[in-house]
């Protein structure tokens, strides 16, 4: 027996949720319309996961924060740091690098197997994480293989990263080093994750200023750069 069209009304809305673009009525057969309520139940279902995906970060984030605040310990505070955003992003390595005395970046924390090691230099003169350091921009690469400001050797020393994510730290108005993210798998991050990092960035960032500033950790903090060093990268336009 052959089923009669359903006469349907669809909100704007609704035509967006399953892929239309305006107000619609007509008729639809009992198919189609099981496919157009399938389709915005999925819809509804990925905004839902990703709302709560979202406020787990934000919680997570705000843990990190706390016990942040309740350390004296810098490389304890920078290495949870580092640990946390491997958890946030699902990535496959984490970094923190400083900038040092010599108008250099060292790395001091590091999670993950696809991280640099303690006490690696990174240039600033090429790869993105100089340009980072130098733009004061956060800098995403989605496919190593196709970026031309990416260090490939670099990549593939590190285990094959296939994409990147570097947010630069910040002590007033100048940039003092960069927290970065690394996956081995191309286009593995996206604006939230961004948005995750940069907050994470400015908790290391404040961990690193009250270091500097109240010398809370001696042996870590000797080693810092001083204030005058830090100056090398002012993040007031040019």
């Amino acid at each position: 027996m052959r089923v009669p069209p359903l006469a349907v009304t669809m909100s704007k809305r609704d035509l967006e949720d399953s892929g239309g673009d305006g107000v619609f009525t007509g008729s639809l057969d009992q198919e189609t319309f099981r496919a157009l309520l399938f389709n915005s139940f999925l819809h509804q279902q990925n905004r839902l996961r990703a709302n709560r995906r979202e406020g787990q970060r934000l919680a997570a984030i705000a843990e990190t924060r706390r016990a942040v605040a309740e350390t004296n310990d810098l490389r304890a505070a920078l290495n949870l740091v580092a640990a946390r955003a491997v958890e946030i992003t699902a990535s496959t390595g984490a970094a923190i690098a400083i900038g040092g005395a010599q108008g250099q970046m060292t790395c001091w924390a590091m999670s993950g197997p696809t991280a640099p090691p303690l006490g690696a230099p990174l240039p600033l003169d090429s790869g993105l994480s100089g340009e980072c350091l130098r733009s004061r921009r956060t800098l995403r690469c989605d496919d190593s293989g196709d970026d031309p400001r990416v260090n490939r050797e670099a990549c593939a020393r590190l285990g094959g990263v296939g994409s990147m994510l570097l947010v630069p730290l910040y002590r007033g108005n100048y940039a003092i080093g960069i927290l970065e993210v690394f996956s081995t798998k191309p286009h593995a991050f996206d604006e939230s994750d961004e948005h995750a990092l940069e907050l994470l960035a400015a908790i290391a960032s404040v961990a690193v200023a009250d270091s500097v500033e109240n010398r809370t950790s001696p042996r870590v903090s000797r080693s810092l750069p001083t204030t005058a060093n830090i100056g090398a990268f002012p993040t007031s336009p040019a």
